[in-house]
């Protein structure tokens, strides 16, 4: 595989990370290029690149990319698995709330392997190593927000309002969209500004596109950063190598019957 994720649609790229049964795990490999980056260098490196905390960041993202599956595939349970009335929602807003937790968890997480990336005595910040990638490799605007994560401190703002009560998470049961939620803030302003195709007419979040599109946001993410280390190392990166974490239909199922409708 060469650099060609902007030659790439969506579904060609889900086929290409996921299957029936599994998903292309591109940490251990990513973390490899990023160790093998830092090795032999001397403590001024500073803390973005230390050997540690890289491990400890992969380690979190591949503990928590199959817990966020799960959950995804209780948020969409089929209306027969639902637990009906109030509990439904009470039990959904639980599960959102969680959802939400491991989301900015993993790109946290994403963002300290991210750091580690960038070696910056040579570049001031994320955003000028990648102009200069994005000038290089061409890719596009929307590939490189993808690489550096745009949608990060949007996210962290959203969790630490919901931890601290400063923002309050409802979730709708609606008969055209399934389930659907919206945070709010005190003044009971919507939080969450989401594209057209994942929201309801009267400004709802529909769960099953908006979480789907944030679980496979982190794969496109690492996806992209993963060949970039690796262009920097080989100047060449090859999909085949990056092996398939197999965690079976129990978790697979949902998540692939949504990329069949969503995509």
């Amino acid at each position: 595989m060469n650099l060609n994720f902007t030659n790439l649609t969506l579904p060609e790229l889900y086929t290409d990370i996921f299957t029936s049964v599994s998903y292309k795990s591109f940490v251990p490999r990513y973390r490899s290029l990023l160790l093998g980056a830092v090795a032999g260098e001397n403590e001024k490196a500073g803390g973005n690149r230390d050997p540690d905390l890289i491990e400890t960041a992969a380690n979190e993202v591949s503990r928590l990319i199959p817990q966020a599956l799960g959950v995804f595939r209780l948020i969409t349970a089929k209306p027969g698995d639902k637990i009906e009335g109030s509990d439904f929602i009470t039990t959904q807003i639980a599960l959102h709330e969680y959802m939400i937790k491991a989301l900015y968890h993993i790109n946290r997480n994403c963002r300290t392997l991210l750091e580690a990336q960038i070696d910056y005595d040579k570049f001031e910040s994320i955003e000028s190593y990648l102009r200069i990638l994005k000038k290089k490799h061409g890719f596009s605007d929307g590939v490189m927000l993808v690489a550096m994560q745009e949608w990060y401190a949007s996210d962290e703002a959203t969790f630490y309002n919901l931890v601290e009560r400063e923002a309050k998470l409802k979730v709708f049961d609606t008969d055209t969209d399934g389930v659907c939620f919206q945070i709010y803030n005190a003044q009971k302003d919507e939080v969450l500004q989401v594209l057209e195709e994942m929201r309801t007419d009267n400004g709802l979040a529909i769960s099953k596109r908006y979480f789907f599109f944030r679980i496979f946001q982190v794969f496109q993410h690492l996806y992209l950063n993963t060949q970039l280390c690796e262009f920097g190392k080989t100047s060449a990166a090859n999909i085949e190598k990056i092996k398939e974490d197999e965690v079976g239909t129990y978790l697979m199922d949902a998540f692939n019957q949504a990329a069949k409708e969503i995509l």
